[in-house]
Protein backbone atom coordinates (compact mmCIF):
# COMPACT_ATOMS: atom_id res chain seq x y z
CA UNK A 1 0.00 0.00 0.00
CA UNK A 2 1.41 3.26 -0.46
CA UNK A 3 0.55 5.63 2.71
CA UNK A 4 1.48 9.09 1.44
CA UNK A 5 1.77 10.79 -1.61
CA UNK A 6 4.81 10.26 -2.06
CA UNK A 7 5.46 7.19 -2.02
CA UNK A 8 2.35 6.50 -4.37
CA UNK A 9 3.86 8.84 -6.87
CA UNK A 10 7.39 6.67 -6.44
CA UNK A 11 5.04 3.32 -7.57
CA UNK A 12 2.89 5.07 -10.10
CA UNK A 13 6.70 5.97 -11.72
CA UNK A 14 8.08 1.91 -11.39
CA UNK A 15 4.34 0.82 -12.94
CA UNK A 16 5.26 2.63 -15.90
CA UNK A 17 8.30 1.08 -15.99
CA UNK A 18 6.86 -2.49 -15.43
CA UNK A 19 8.40 -3.20 -12.28
CA UNK A 20 5.65 -2.94 -10.80
CA UNK A 21 1.89 -4.28 -10.69
CA UNK A 22 -1.67 -3.82 -9.20
CA UNK A 23 -3.26 -6.95 -8.65
CA UNK A 24 -6.33 -4.47 -6.51
CA UNK A 25 -7.20 -1.09 -6.20
CA UNK A 26 -4.89 0.51 -3.62
CA UNK A 27 -2.22 -1.94 -3.55
CA UNK A 28 0.50 -2.81 -5.35
CA UNK A 29 3.64 -5.69 -5.64
CA UNK A 30 6.89 -5.87 -7.58
CA UNK A 31 6.22 -7.60 -10.73
CA UNK A 32 8.98 -10.81 -10.60
CA UNK A 33 7.15 -11.58 -6.94
CA UNK A 34 3.77 -11.29 -7.97
CA UNK A 35 4.89 -13.54 -11.15
CA UNK A 36 6.20 -16.20 -9.40
CA UNK A 37 2.79 -16.84 -7.17
CA UNK A 38 0.11 -18.93 -8.09
CA UNK A 39 -3.42 -18.01 -8.58
CA UNK A 40 -4.63 -19.21 -4.64
CA UNK A 41 -1.50 -17.24 -3.35
CA UNK A 42 -2.49 -14.19 -5.21
CA UNK A 43 -5.97 -14.03 -3.48
CA UNK A 44 -4.49 -14.96 -0.07
CA UNK A 45 -1.74 -11.93 -0.50
CA UNK A 46 -4.79 -9.70 -1.43
CA UNK A 47 -7.08 -10.90 1.43
CA UNK A 48 -4.03 -10.53 4.14
CA UNK A 49 -3.88 -6.99 2.88
CA UNK A 50 -7.25 -5.74 2.66
CA UNK A 51 -7.57 -7.31 6.18
CA UNK A 52 -4.60 -4.49 7.20
CA UNK A 53 -6.80 -1.82 5.33
CA UNK A 54 -10.38 -2.93 6.62
CA UNK A 55 -9.18 -4.93 10.12
CA UNK A 56 -13.44 -5.13 10.86
CA UNK A 57 -13.70 -7.65 7.65
CA UNK A 58 -14.92 -10.64 8.11
CA UNK A 59 -14.12 -12.78 4.53
CA UNK A 60 -16.91 -15.66 3.85
CA UNK A 61 -17.50 -18.75 1.42
CA UNK A 62 -14.53 -19.27 -1.59
CA UNK A 63 -12.72 -16.40 0.10
CA UNK A 64 -12.99 -18.04 3.25
CA UNK A 65 -12.02 -21.11 1.95
CA UNK A 66 -9.27 -20.06 0.16
CA UNK A 67 -7.75 -18.95 3.44
CA UNK A 68 -8.34 -22.17 5.02
CA UNK A 69 -6.44 -23.65 2.46
CA UNK A 70 -9.21 -26.10 1.07
CA UNK A 71 -9.61 -27.11 -2.69
CA UNK A 72 -11.41 -24.91 -4.59
CA UNK A 73 -12.20 -23.96 -8.16
CA UNK A 74 -9.99 -20.96 -9.76
CA UNK A 75 -13.48 -19.75 -10.89
CA UNK A 76 -14.30 -18.64 -7.19
CA UNK A 77 -10.84 -16.58 -6.99
CA UNK A 78 -13.69 -13.52 -7.88
CA UNK A 79 -15.08 -11.48 -6.53
CA UNK A 80 -13.68 -11.82 -2.78
CA UNK A 81 -16.97 -12.29 -0.28
CA UNK A 82 -17.10 -10.56 2.31
CA UNK A 83 -19.71 -10.50 5.52
CA UNK A 84 -22.22 -7.46 4.85
CA UNK A 85 -24.12 -5.91 8.02
CA UNK A 86 -27.83 -6.67 7.65
CA UNK A 87 -28.78 -2.68 8.20
CA UNK A 88 -26.64 -1.35 5.66
CA UNK A 89 -26.77 -0.82 1.88
CA UNK A 90 -23.74 -2.03 -0.34
CA UNK A 91 -22.85 -1.44 -3.79
CA UNK A 92 -21.04 -5.16 -5.28
CA UNK A 93 -18.93 -5.37 -7.89
CA UNK A 94 -16.94 -7.77 -10.31
CA UNK A 95 -13.79 -7.87 -7.77
CA UNK A 96 -16.06 -7.44 -3.93
CA UNK A 97 -19.00 -8.73 -3.33
CA UNK A 98 -21.10 -8.61 0.26
CA UNK A 99 -23.55 -11.50 1.86
CA UNK A 100 -25.30 -10.92 4.72
CA UNK A 101 -24.99 -13.46 7.69
CA UNK A 102 -26.72 -13.36 11.11
CA UNK A 103 -24.06 -13.82 13.78
CA UNK A 104 -21.33 -15.50 11.54
CA UNK A 105 -18.29 -17.53 13.48
CA UNK A 106 -15.51 -15.57 13.22
CA UNK A 107 -11.62 -16.94 12.97
CA UNK A 108 -8.50 -15.61 12.22
CA UNK A 109 -6.14 -16.91 9.61
CA UNK A 110 -2.81 -15.28 8.86
CA UNK A 111 -3.97 -12.51 10.48
CA UNK A 112 -7.15 -12.34 8.21
CA UNK A 113 -10.62 -12.92 10.06
CA UNK A 114 -13.07 -15.32 8.07
CA UNK A 115 -15.72 -17.37 8.79
CA UNK A 116 -15.02 -20.92 10.93
CA UNK A 117 -14.69 -23.59 9.02
CA UNK A 118 -17.69 -25.29 9.19
CA UNK A 119 -19.97 -22.14 8.46
CA UNK A 120 -17.94 -22.13 5.28
CA UNK A 121 -18.39 -24.93 4.18
CA UNK A 122 -22.18 -24.60 4.80
CA UNK A 123 -21.97 -20.67 3.07
CA UNK A 124 -20.32 -22.77 -0.18
CA UNK A 125 -23.19 -25.22 -0.15
CA UNK A 126 -25.72 -23.55 0.28
CA UNK A 127 -24.71 -20.64 -2.62
CA UNK A 128 -22.45 -22.20 -4.90
CA UNK A 129 -23.40 -25.35 -7.42
CA UNK A 130 -22.96 -28.67 -6.46
CA UNK A 131 -20.07 -29.19 -8.97
CA UNK A 132 -18.29 -26.02 -7.16
CA UNK A 133 -19.14 -26.48 -3.07
CA UNK A 134 -18.14 -30.51 -3.36
CA UNK A 135 -14.36 -29.29 -3.64
CA UNK A 136 -13.80 -27.63 -0.73
CA UNK A 137 -16.48 -30.81 1.28
CA UNK A 138 -13.99 -32.82 0.36
CA UNK A 139 -11.30 -31.49 1.12
CA UNK A 140 -11.68 -30.65 4.26
CA UNK A 141 -12.92 -33.99 5.25
CA UNK A 142 -9.58 -35.63 3.40
CA UNK A 143 -7.20 -33.54 5.39
CA UNK A 144 -8.91 -34.54 8.67
CA UNK A 145 -10.07 -31.03 8.97
CA UNK A 146 -13.27 -32.28 10.04
CA UNK A 147 -14.72 -35.42 11.00
CA UNK A 148 -17.75 -36.54 8.64
CA UNK A 149 -20.48 -36.86 11.75
CA UNK A 150 -19.40 -33.33 12.67
CA UNK A 151 -20.24 -32.03 9.28
CA UNK A 152 -23.40 -33.59 9.04
CA UNK A 153 -24.70 -32.58 12.12
CA UNK A 154 -23.57 -28.69 11.59
CA UNK A 155 -26.86 -27.70 9.27
CA UNK A 156 -29.23 -28.05 12.45
CA UNK A 157 -27.32 -25.72 14.25
CA UNK A 158 -27.75 -23.08 11.86
CA UNK A 159 -30.43 -20.79 12.14
CA UNK A 160 -32.53 -18.74 9.30
CA UNK A 161 -31.04 -20.54 6.63
CA UNK A 162 -33.24 -21.64 3.73
CA UNK A 163 -30.83 -23.59 2.01
CA UNK A 164 -30.40 -26.28 4.63
CA UNK A 165 -31.78 -29.20 2.33
CA UNK A 166 -29.52 -27.99 -0.17
CA UNK A 167 -26.53 -28.31 2.31
CA UNK A 168 -27.20 -31.52 3.74
CA UNK A 169 -27.55 -33.14 0.09
CA UNK A 170 -23.65 -31.83 -0.06
CA UNK A 171 -22.66 -32.46 2.62
CA UNK A 172 -24.40 -36.26 3.10
CA UNK A 173 -21.95 -36.74 -0.57
CA UNK A 174 -18.57 -35.69 1.24
CA UNK A 175 -15.72 -38.20 1.19
CA UNK A 176 -12.23 -37.94 1.54
CA UNK A 177 -11.32 -40.72 -1.06
CA UNK A 178 -11.83 -38.14 -3.51
CA UNK A 179 -8.51 -37.00 -4.64
CA UNK A 180 -8.77 -33.81 -5.95
CA UNK A 181 -10.71 -30.70 -6.86
CA UNK A 182 -11.32 -31.75 -10.21
CA UNK A 183 -12.76 -35.44 -9.41
CA UNK A 184 -14.54 -33.60 -7.00
CA UNK A 185 -16.00 -31.22 -9.54
CA UNK A 186 -16.66 -34.07 -11.77
CA UNK A 187 -18.98 -35.91 -9.39
CA UNK A 188 -20.95 -33.02 -8.14
CA UNK A 189 -21.61 -32.61 -12.22
CA UNK A 190 -22.50 -36.25 -12.24
CA UNK A 191 -25.13 -35.92 -9.26
CA UNK A 192 -26.56 -32.85 -11.13
CA UNK A 193 -26.47 -34.57 -14.44
CA UNK A 194 -27.94 -37.71 -12.83
CA UNK A 195 -25.37 -40.07 -13.51
CA UNK A 196 -24.34 -40.45 -9.71
CA UNK A 197 -21.53 -43.36 -9.88
CA UNK A 198 -21.97 -46.50 -7.32
CA UNK A 199 -18.55 -45.85 -6.11
CA UNK A 200 -15.15 -43.98 -6.46
CA UNK A 201 -11.82 -44.68 -6.36
CA UNK A 202 -12.22 -48.49 -6.79
CA UNK A 203 -9.14 -50.57 -7.35
CA UNK A 204 -9.01 -53.41 -10.10
CA UNK A 205 -5.48 -55.87 -9.84
CA UNK A 206 -2.83 -55.05 -12.93
CA UNK A 207 -2.79 -58.16 -15.19
CA UNK A 208 0.59 -57.41 -16.67
CA UNK A 209 2.74 -56.94 -13.13
CA UNK A 210 1.25 -58.51 -10.26
CA UNK A 211 2.44 -56.42 -7.89
CA UNK A 212 0.69 -53.10 -9.28
CA UNK A 213 -2.69 -52.02 -9.01
CA UNK A 214 -5.32 -49.78 -11.23
CA UNK A 215 -7.48 -47.45 -9.06
CA UNK A 216 -10.44 -46.15 -11.14
CA UNK A 217 -11.76 -42.50 -10.27
CA UNK A 218 -15.90 -43.61 -10.44
CA UNK A 219 -17.43 -46.89 -11.32
CA UNK A 220 -20.69 -47.64 -12.05
CA UNK A 221 -22.65 -51.76 -11.73
CA UNK A 222 -24.53 -52.34 -14.71
CA UNK A 223 -27.81 -54.46 -14.73
CA UNK A 224 -29.77 -53.78 -17.79
CA UNK A 225 -32.62 -55.89 -16.26
CA UNK A 226 -32.16 -54.84 -12.86
CA UNK A 227 -30.91 -58.48 -11.38
CA UNK A 228 -28.12 -59.48 -13.81
CA UNK A 229 -24.04 -58.21 -13.48
CA UNK A 230 -23.69 -56.92 -17.33
CA UNK A 231 -20.23 -55.37 -16.46
CA UNK A 232 -18.81 -52.11 -15.03
CA UNK A 233 -17.96 -48.68 -16.47
CA UNK A 234 -15.29 -46.90 -15.32
CA UNK A 235 -15.00 -42.62 -15.88
CA UNK A 236 -11.19 -41.52 -15.65
CA UNK A 237 -11.38 -38.05 -14.81
CA UNK A 238 -8.09 -35.96 -17.01
CA UNK A 239 -7.09 -33.24 -15.37
CA UNK A 240 -3.97 -31.36 -17.05
CA UNK A 241 -2.02 -31.68 -13.94
CA UNK A 242 -2.13 -35.45 -14.36
CA UNK A 243 0.41 -34.22 -17.28
CA UNK A 244 2.01 -31.47 -16.68
CA UNK A 245 2.29 -31.39 -12.57
CA UNK A 246 6.43 -32.88 -11.75
CA UNK A 247 4.98 -34.17 -8.73
CA UNK A 248 2.39 -36.45 -10.55
CA UNK A 249 4.17 -37.28 -13.51
CA UNK A 250 7.24 -38.40 -11.46
CA UNK A 251 9.53 -36.49 -13.72
CA UNK A 252 8.18 -38.62 -16.62
CA UNK A 253 7.50 -36.30 -20.25
CA UNK A 254 4.30 -36.49 -21.15
CA UNK A 255 4.29 -39.03 -24.12
CA UNK A 256 5.06 -41.52 -21.27
CA UNK A 257 2.35 -40.65 -19.02
CA UNK A 258 0.19 -40.63 -21.85
CA UNK A 259 1.45 -43.99 -23.08
CA UNK A 260 1.20 -45.48 -19.18
CA UNK A 261 -1.96 -44.31 -19.27
CA UNK A 262 -2.87 -45.86 -22.58
CA UNK A 263 -1.91 -49.40 -21.46
CA UNK A 264 -3.88 -48.86 -18.29
CA UNK A 265 -7.22 -48.13 -19.57
CA UNK A 266 -6.34 -51.72 -21.74
CA UNK A 267 -5.42 -53.31 -18.92
CA UNK A 268 -8.88 -52.55 -17.45
CA UNK A 269 -10.81 -53.05 -20.83
CA UNK A 270 -9.36 -56.68 -20.41
CA UNK A 271 -10.92 -57.21 -17.32
CA UNK A 272 -14.14 -55.81 -18.98
CA UNK A 273 -14.64 -53.00 -17.61
CA UNK A 274 -16.01 -50.33 -20.05
CA UNK A 275 -13.23 -47.21 -19.88
CA UNK A 276 -14.86 -43.54 -20.43
CA UNK A 277 -12.30 -40.35 -20.23
CA UNK A 278 -13.44 -36.68 -19.30
CA UNK A 279 -11.15 -33.86 -19.52
CA UNK A 280 -11.39 -30.87 -17.33
CA UNK A 281 -12.90 -28.69 -19.96
CA UNK A 282 -16.01 -30.76 -20.62
CA UNK A 283 -17.30 -30.11 -16.99
CA UNK A 284 -19.03 -26.77 -18.69
CA UNK A 285 -21.06 -29.16 -21.46
CA UNK A 286 -20.21 -32.52 -20.05
CA UNK A 287 -23.22 -33.90 -22.56
CA UNK A 288 -20.38 -35.90 -24.92
CA UNK A 289 -19.13 -37.61 -21.79
CA UNK A 290 -23.27 -38.29 -20.59
CA UNK A 291 -24.21 -39.57 -23.45
CA UNK A 292 -21.03 -41.97 -23.77
CA UNK A 293 -21.84 -43.13 -20.02
CA UNK A 294 -25.74 -43.89 -21.36
CA UNK A 295 -24.43 -45.64 -24.27
CA UNK A 296 -22.43 -47.83 -22.01
CA UNK A 297 -25.19 -48.57 -19.95
CA UNK A 298 -25.19 -45.73 -17.29
CA UNK A 299 -29.28 -44.85 -16.12
CA UNK A 300 -29.48 -41.54 -15.82
CA UNK A 301 -31.92 -40.57 -12.29
CA UNK A 302 -33.34 -37.90 -13.83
Amino acid sequence: MAPTDTEFKAIQRRMRSGAIVKPFRGLYAQTDYWNALDRYERIRHIVRALAKRHPDWVFSGPTAAVMHRLDCSYRLAWPLHVVGSPDAHYRNTSRLRRYVISDPEVVELEGVKVTGLLRTLFDCAATLDLRYSLAPIDSSVRSGFVDKDVLLAYPSSVKYSSHRRTVMRAFDLADARSENGGESSARGMLHDMGCPPDDIQVEFPCLDYPNRRHRVDFLWRISRDGTSDDGQVALEFDGTRKYVDPDMTSGRAIREVVDDERRRQQCLERQGLSVVRMHANELDAPWRVIHELEEQGVRRTK
